[in-house]
């Protein structure tokens, strides 16, 4: 049993239920505004996490019929009015996807470059149904994605994508990985896609942790794993290299709310030249705030992809001292619980 994932580790062994499988057993009422919706999703919110706390380890309830319109029906409606003022992500950009595009270039329509079972993750993870979808609400100059992050191939079509989840679930898959690109801009999609889902089977989201606090309001009662990266350790590398503004406030606020609403896996991809200004800050935040048992992935996996050779300072892969400088430094904060 990994340590901070014991939940995530019952769902897929049988024993308990996920999250997003409660959330369509909840009736709920159909509402024609967006004020009208919020104000209803908040009184259903209590009776989720108190029918989470109650049925969530008895995997009988799930011999109980979703309901016609469900909790999760609404977040979907809800999501889709979102749409037309999007604040999904932090960027607050607030156009309407139904006629234009904000920042990360996605429409209402959700696109995927591949679906698979994914063999490269984290131990506890595998194998993962992960599926890619396109686009991010960041701009990484050394993004290592960037063929699926441009890509379109296949539009995300919630009925269809239900059953190729549902079909690797059969296969063998301990989860399904919603990643990209990113996953936040597609919420919508993935959120009806759910509503389709009959497996119990974990949700991994996959993020970059730069999505807005409404947008958390209304996915947090599907997750069961936040798969986050943490980047940067402070503003200026984040805005120099991602093109993101307050990203310091904005990630460590998400966490600390993952950490209530789920079960947390961090990723930081160390990077040349970063130790210091990055690196360190991360990991002594993580040890002080989300605590030293956090589960904790420190990647040395970077190579210099897309435009990082613009950029002389890290287009290079990482020397052995700055692997082993990275190493001490968990040491020193006391984090113990690393993939």
């Amino acid at each position: 049993m990994v340590l901070g994932l014991e939940r995530y580790q019952r769902i897929y062994n049988g024993e308990a239920v996920a999250k997003f499988q409660i959330a369509r057993r909840i009736n709920a009422e159909k509402k024609e505004s967006i004020d009208e919706m919020w104000k209803h999703h908040s009184e259903l919110k209590k009776e989720f996490k108190a029918l989470l706390a109650e049925k969530g380890d008895d995997i009988d309830f799930l011999t109980s019929h979703p309901a016609d319109y469900s909790f999760l029906h609404l977040k979907v409606d809800l999501l889709k009015e979102m749409l037309k003022e999007c604040c999904f992500c932090e960027r607050r950009c607030g156009v309407n996807r139904y006629e234009k595009k904000g920042f990360c270039k996605v429409g209402a329509k959700s696109y995927y470059a591949s679906e698979f079972l994914h063999m490269g993750e984290e131990p506890e993870l595998i194998p993962s149904h992960t599926i890619f979808f396109n686009r991010c609400t960041f701009a990484c100059v050394f993004c290592q994605n960037y063929d699926i992050v441009y890509d379109e191939d296949y539009e995300a079509l919630p009925e269809d994508l239900a059953e190729v989840i549902d079909r690797r679930f059969r296969q063998g898959s301990r989860n399904v990985n919603f990643v990209g690109g990113n996953p936040d801009q597609h919420a919508h999609t993935i959120l009806e896609t759910l509503s389709h889902v009959e497996s119990n089977i974990p949700v991994v989201w996959n993020s970059n942790m730069y999505h807005s606090s409404e947008l958390a309001e209304v996915i947090e009662d599907v997750v069961d794993v936040w798969l986050g990266d943490f980047k940067y350790g402070n503003d200026k590398c984040a805005e120099k290299y991602s093109r993101v503004k307050n990203y310091w406030k904005v990630v460590t606020r998400n966490f600390l709310r993952a950490k209530d609403n789920g079960e947390l896996l961090i990723r930081h991809l160390v990077m040349p030249n970063h130790i210091e200004c990055c690196t360190e800050p991360i990991v002594k935040w993580v040890a002080e705030n989300l605590g030293r048992d956090t589960r904790f992935n420190l990647m040395f996996q970077y190579y210099p992809a897309f435009r990082a050779f613009d950029f002389p300072e890290i287009a290079r892969r990482l020397t052995p001292e700055e692997m082993r400088r990275a190493v001490e430094i968990t040491e020193k904060y006391g984090l113990r619980n690393l993939v």
